[in-house]
């Protein structure tokens, strides 16, 4: 089986000799590769995009898509092009934003069925607005992405994307944005081991205790409560191969309703009784002291790379780096005070355990 799918163009298979004339050739255009290691590409990737931008933010369907094209300049002088499909995605940033998520779909496109494996699209997030802060709110989110992929395995990888968009609504419009991709949720299992699972009614009870816990704590690091296991919110459920680990594996996303985003339009529930998501609270289930000592220790292990990785990320201005590198010392600062899990966690888990005993 494949381990690769196609759904732009990234990387060229090509003969000896190969030349600009070559590109016109379907055999060899249609070689264009998703390869294994996007996800762990530090570099943002840079492409356009040409679509009717207009009807996507005027209409928003999820459920019609938009013909598109898809330009990415091996060099300066070899372009290739693609054409592919788009749709808006989301709920709550569907209505939110001016410029919605979306999916990109390469199904029915021109390309070389022989390529394409089960996956056929892959989700973007989108900058929402066209303004300054909306790209600060989409980099932090990405930040909190790679954070989760330093603590464990057991994440959504993701990769930056620079886009141009050609907006044929208007003219040909264009406009450059931030975005970045989310590893499909079958690319996702297969990496480890696993099968995506659909279920819609489901305890922390059924779940592997010490993964959910590195869960449920980096939520608490990042100020998150906007998500549910039982519930299935802004969570993927995966059960792995193994048949001797029974257990489920949850995997967290959407993450802009966190402290560390801190958007304008964040609320957190009422039910939870925190005023601002920049309060930390912890909206996991109760451990033994041994299991939290145990995770508190890897999120230890993991402090360096974390802030490393923070002081680093330089496509984000000087003000929001500092931002989420308070926000991060603030946890790490409060796992250090005596009684952390006794004062911080152990209040809120047995108000969780109440409601759903």
């Amino acid at each position: 089986m494949r381990c690769f799918f196609i759904i732009f163009c990234l990387l060229i298979l090509f003969t000896e000799g190969y030349s600009q004339n070559d590109a016109g050739d379907n055999n060899l255009s249609d070689t264009i590769l998703f390869p294994s290691n996007f996800f762990d590409i530090d570099e943002p990737l840079e492409l356009t995009l040409r679509f009717d931008i207009k009807n996507l933010t005027k209409e928003k369907s999820d459920k019609d898509y938009l013909p598109a094209e898809l330009f990415y300049f091996i060099n300066d002088t070899l372009k290739i092009e693609k054409n592919i499909r788009i749709r808006a995605r989301g709920k709550f940033r569907k209505k939110q934003c001016y410029f919605p998520p979306y999916w990109i779909n390469v199904k029915k496109s021109n390309v070389n069925e022989d390529y394409i494996s089960s996956v056929n699209k892959i989700k973007v997030v989108s900058h929402c607005k066209d303004s300054k802060t909306y790209n600060d709110y989409l980099l932090k989110e990405y930040i909190a992405y790679k954070l989760l992929n330093i603590i464990t395995d057991y994440s959504f990888k993701v990769r930056l994307a620079k886009i141009k968009y050609i907006d044929t609504g208007r003219e040909n419009k264009i406009t450059k944005n931030w975005a970045f991709m989310i590893e499909p949720e079958d690319l996702l299992a297969k990496r480890l081991e696993a099968y995506p699972l659909k279920m819609d009614k489901i305890s922390y009870r059924q779940c592997d205790p010490l993964k959910t816990t590195i869960m449920s704590i980096f939520q608490y690091m990042i100020g998150n409560t906007d998500y549910s296991v039982a519930g299935r919110h802004n969570v993927k459920l995966l059960t792995l191969k193994d048949y001797t680990k029974p257990e489920l594996i949850v995997i967290p996303y959407d993450f802009d309703f966190s402290g560390i985003v801190n958007t304008i339009y964040a609320k957190p529930s009422e039910k939870i009784g925190i005023k601002s998501v920049t309060e930390r609270y912890f909206y996991g289930m109760c451990r033994s002291d041994e299991t939290y000592n145990e995770v508190l220790n890897l999120f230890r292990e993991k402090e360096n790379d974390i802030f490393s990785f923070i002081d680093s990320f330089e496509f984000i201005d000087k003000r929001m780096q500092k931002y989420v590198r308070s926000y991060i010392e603030e946890f790490y600062d409060e796992i250090e005070q005596t009684n952390f899990v006794k004062k911080n966690i152990r209040p809120s888990c047995e108000k969780l355990l109440l409601k759903n005993s």
